[in-house]
């Protein structure tokens, strides 16, 4: 007679959209969430794609306890007492102190939406798009004391389309992320164990982004303006720029094929829908735009 198997124990750790994503995905396996970790929502004004767990939480009578760093001595204790066998970190840009990453028996599962070793750091959607990739990825990741580096579990590639805005693209990868959470969860019940070491000379990393990076450059190609606007509009801060001597913000832009041509920022044409701005290689036509002060041309 065969024994039965015993569930795995998870730890979870989550915040944003993706984090409760996965969580609920989890939630429908075998495994045992046996306590949860989830950004304390005064936080939320700091953090984009904020999501609150409570729903989750109430349905599922899961053991919760919110947190502002996950470098609480108090969250080891808390952690020890439920006895996990793993701990999954989803959706949270802190590091895992090197304590409580001691204490699930098996470590911590991390999850980065980019190929690694390629794009580790922060902002990696954003990034992806401002770049100009045509494709990007979810990792699985043992979590280490560094970001991004430990040893793969999981990997998918995502492609990306032209017409995709950070949102998009990061919906695309919320999804792939909780279909790879729910296979690692799967191999791990029945004892596999992966641990592929990352290349690292094959390493690149991406910066944080901050609101006043969003400066665009009139002088840059409209392919690369366009990137850049939908890289960094909603839900993120949005791009803006200077055009004669005026501040907007910039939320949606397209390449433009018209002739005329002019100093780079400069207004060439109002049109029903919208601004058609010179550029370092033609133009681009604003669509949505929020005017900062008096005197644009109406």
């Amino acid at each position: 007679m065969t024994a039965a198997k015993t569930p795995l124990r998870v730890i979870f750790i989550g915040a944003r959209v993706v984090g409760r994503r996965c969580l609920d995905a989890l939630l429908s396996t075998d495994a045992q969430v046996v306590g949860l970790l989830y950004l304390d929502d005064a936080l939320a004004g700091m953090t984009v794609a904020h999501e609150t767990f409570d729903d989750l939480i109430a349905h599922h009578r899961l053991r919760a306890k919110s947190f502002r760093s996950l470098r609480d001595p108090e969250l080891v204790s808390w952690v020890e007492m439920l006895q996990p066998d793993v701990g999954v970190v989803i959706g949270v840009s802190q590091l895992i102190d090197e304590a409580l990453l001691q204490v699930p028996r098996l470590g911590f599962i991390g999850m980065h939406p980019t190929l690694l070793p390629e794009g580790r750091g922060r902002a990696p959607i954003p990034w992806a798009l401002i770049k100009g990739l045509e494709r990007t990825g979810v990792s699985l990741f043992w979590c280490e004391a560094g970001a991004d580096t430990g040893p793969l579990l999981g990997q998918r590639e995502v492609p990306v389309y032209y017409e995709d805005t950070a949102a998009i693209l990061g919906a695309r990868t919320d999804v792939v992320a909780a279909e790879l959470l729910i296979e690692a969860a799967g191999a791990l019940s029945r004892g596999e164990v992966r641990r592929i070491p990352q290349d690292d000379s094959n390493a690149t990393t991406w910066p944080k982004r901050r609101p006043e990076d969003g400066l665009i450059d009139w002088s840059w190609p409209g392919r690369r303006i366009y990137d850049w606007v939908r890289a960094l509009t909603h839900p993120y801060p949005g791009a803006f720029a200077e055009v004669d001597g005026k501040r907007l913000n910039v939320w949606a832009c397209r390449e433009s094929d018209d002739q005329r041509t002019s100093a780079p920022g400069t207004i060439l044409d109002v049109l029903p829908h919208g601004l058609l701005v010179a550029c370092g290689d033609g133009a681009v036509l604003l669509t949505e735009f929020e005017r900062q002060t008096e005197g644009f041309p109406e």
